[in-house]
């Protein structure tokens, strides 16, 4: 899969975040000495270094007035992704269709396959006029997520069900589970079953550190929009937000 560079203005506000230190002297001759190669590397484990170690604002003031959607540490974890040599999915990739087919039904407890994934998939859709239409995915690697559960009935009762209609959301539980949870917390929620976490390897979503939530807005077979280490609390607003970015 062919890697996707941080847009222009990610690195720029990687670099205001790196900054310099005056106070730091540099023996030119000693660095003449030293290869491009170990500078380069010495230099990224600085950044690195830098990024982990600055303080992280509060999570409802962390939003970029000009994306709307994403916070700004998750734009820069994003910008600096690259940078770390981490193979996954950005926004504009081309959005596998394949890995919609091995999802399972909760309803009928077997695979999609084809047919399946085609009434799911705008662009695969039987409908041409649907095929303009966005998907929101919605997924979470971890059996039973606490904070998953939470953000699908924040999902219920904060956004409308227009956008209710294109969401789904995969998770790792059984087709049983997800039908007892559904039963007892909510009717308005399409949830397939991804216990293998095939599509969420193929979709790059079960988290470079630890396992999370994220959110992916599909259209015309790209990533358009795409959210990593979802917050639960924040879940409705940059959906809402990311939706209306589209246009």
């Amino acid at each position: 899969m062919r890697r996707r560079w941080p847009s222009r203005k990610s690195r720029l506000n990687v670099k205001k975040q790196v900054g310099g230190n005056e106070n730091e002297a540099v023996d030119n001759k000693e660095m003449d000495r030293v290869p491009d190669e170990e500078i380069k590397r010495r230099n990224d484990m600085k950044r690195f270094e830098d990024l982990l170690n600055s303080e992280s604002a509060t999570a409802s003031s962390e939003f970029n007035s000009n994306s709307g959607y994403l916070t700004r540490t998750q734009e820069d974890e994003a910008a600096t992704a690259g940078f770390r040599g981490i193979e996954r999915l950005y926004e504009g990739d081309v959005a596998p269709a394949d890995p919609f087919k091995d999802l399972v039904s909760i309803q009928t407890e077997n695979v999609l396959g084809e047919q399946g994934a085609s009434r799911i998939v705008p662009w695969l859709h039987k409908n041409t006029a649907r095929h303009m239409d966005y998907l929101v995915v919605i997924t979470d690697p971890r059996s039973k997520s606490t904070e998953l559960r939470s953000t699908m009935k924040s999902l219920s009762k904060g956004v409308t069900k227009d956008i209710l209609e294109k969401t789904i959301i995969i998770n790792a539980d059984g087709p049983p589970e997800n039908k007892r949870w559904l039963k007892k917390n909510s009717e308005t929620l399409s949830i397939f079953s991804d216990e293998k976490r095939e599509w969420m390897r193929e979709y790059t979503a079960l988290g470079e550190k630890r396992w999370s939530m994220c959110m992916f807005i599909l259209h015309d077979g790209r990533v358009k929009k795409l959210v990593r280490e979802l917050d639960e609390d924040l879940a409705c607003l940059q959906l809402r937000n990311a939706i209306k970015s589209l246009d």
